[in-house]
């Protein structure tokens, strides 16, 4: 009747798990690549030992940014593409951070590709590409804080802003020991660290971490609707109930061309409605691929949440209220001809930070 396929919470959670583990690990680059740029205080086995971690390190970086993309285009909830992930600026999902991360993968592509090629192009070559290290660290930052779903979350923020002062310091101390030779290069170097942290702690507030985010980052409309899975907060437990439900389905056809499933459905006794849309690839013979999905529960509260598990006809999802109460639901639906029958069962689920 309804679905086929579902995208798995678990895509996401990898998708963000990989990206902040990718920007540890090339925060640890771009420092051990400033220590060792430093060689006067280095002896040489200090200095042989700084460049072997920070050339294990890039390429960790790469590996598990291949992770953070591969599942950002197998996850089917946002709309990326592995075009996306090469060519900036051209996602449909949060253009601008989206393509701040395809640059940063570009960057450290173009200095992967420069250091197998460093004995055809000479050091002086191979030594101006790698310059691009320093522009990419900031570029994936702020990839980071803008793409990202949970900016908000304490763990998220407190990783970012670890990563920043490592960073920060590290090149404080360098422009600090550097030689008498290059004062207006310290200047300049001291001048825009302290403008980029100033510029970062005037846009926080009233980007990432500022209500309607998601909208003004370029989260495309149809998606606002639905809900990801999130921290959980400290918000007080919502009741669990049961309730019958009786309605219709409706079938449909996006402008685009996606196919749109609508249940509208009656909890029985009342009062309480049901609301579940599903949309993906028309499937031969019946039934849609899912790749979104929104689900509004009116209860007393309105509960918004997206399908996370798909069985037959049976639907689980997790839905939350503006004040953080949430719920799981397990929807049991018994199609009747033209009408739609079953039932929901609610239980708490604990809270979700907004």
């Amino acid at each position: 009747m309804i679905v086929a396929a579902a995208g798995t919470p678990a895509l996401w959670y990898l998708t963000r798990g990989a990206g902040a583990v990718a920007l540890l690990l090339l925060s640890a680059s771009v420092v051990l690549g400033i220590v060792h740029a430093d060689r006067r205080r280095l002896p040489g086995g200090g200095r042989l030992l700084v460049e072997s971690a920070h050339r294990t390190i890039s390429l960790l970086v790469l590996a598990v940014l291949a992770v953070h993309v591969a599942t950002s285009v197998l996850d089917t909830y946002a709309p990326i593409r592995l075009l996306d992930a090469v060519v900036p600026f051209t996602s449909a999902y949060r253009p601008l951070w989206v393509g701040f991360g395809a640059l940063a993968l570009d960057l450290l592509l173009a200095l992967a590709l420069t250091s197998l090629l460093r004995r055809r192009i000479g050091f002086r070559g191979w030594r101006a590409v790698h310059w691009l290290a320093y522009a990419c660290w900031p570029v994936a930052v702020a990839h980071g804080l803008g793409s990202g779903s949970d900016t908000r979350s304490g763990w998220l923020l407190a990783l970012t802003f670890g990563s920043v002062a490592a960073v920060i310091l590290a090149a404080g101390v360098r422009l600090a020991g550097g030689g008498p030779a290059r004062p207006l290069a310290r200047g300049v170097g001291a001048v825009g660290m302290v403008a980029a942290v100033l510029a970062l702690a005037a846009w926080l507030p009233q980007g990432p971490l500022a209500r309607g985010w998601a909208r003004r980052a370029g989260t495309p409309t149809r998606l606002l609707a639905s809900a990801r899975p999130r921290p959980v907060s400290a918000a007080p437990p919502a009741q669990g109930f049961s309730a019958a439900l009786a309605g219709v389905e409706r079938d449909g056809t996006s402008a685009g061309g996606v196919a749109v499933v609508d249940l509208a459905l009656r909890l029985q006794p009342g009062p309480g409605a049901l609301r579940v849309r599903l949309a993906g690839q028309a499937l031969t013979g019946g039934g849609v691929a899912l790749s979104t999905s929104a689900v509004t529960l009116v209860r007393g509260a309105r509960y918004t949440g997206r399908v996370e598990q798909l069985a037959g006809t049976t639907l689980g999802s997790l839905v939350a209220a503006p004040d953080g109460t949430a719920l799981r639901l397990r929807i049991d639906l018994q199609p009747d001809g033209a009408r739609l029958g079953g039932r929901l069962t609610a239980q708490p689920a604990g809270g979700h930070d907004d």
